[in-house]
């Protein structure tokens, strides 16, 4: 296992709620082609901080690679109306793409 995939576990499981932490982690592995636990560490960082806007795009590819493109679309669209809230309007624009490329 490589030495930053090691530190991102690491800080993960220490528990600190750093949504950073879970986030490089869900990055690291899905970079590696490990989506499965890539969503799952996702899917925790959205329970726990669904206003951390730059996880959703990247979780809904992870859910796409996994062959569940209706949940993408669900994620996407609990993002789209993350960013209205928070006036986000690049952010918005962004997930709507990546919503209309899921189909």
């Amino acid at each position: 296992m490589p030495a930053r995939l090691e530190i991102l576990r690491s800080l993960v499981a220490q528990g600190t709620g750093d949504p950073f932490a879970y986030y490089g982690l869900a990055m690291e592995l899905r970079t590696q082609g490990q989506w499965q636990e890539a969503w799952q560490i996702f899917e925790a960082l959205l329970q726990s901080h669904p206003d951390y806007l730059a996880a959703y795009a990247p979780a809904a590819a992870a859910l796409v690679s996994l062959g569940r493109n209706e949940e993408a679309r669900t994620l996407l669209r609990q993002g789209i109306e993350q960013c209205e809230r928070k006036g986000q309007a690049h952010a918005r624009d962004q997930l709507q793409t990546a919503l209309a490329a899921v189909g």
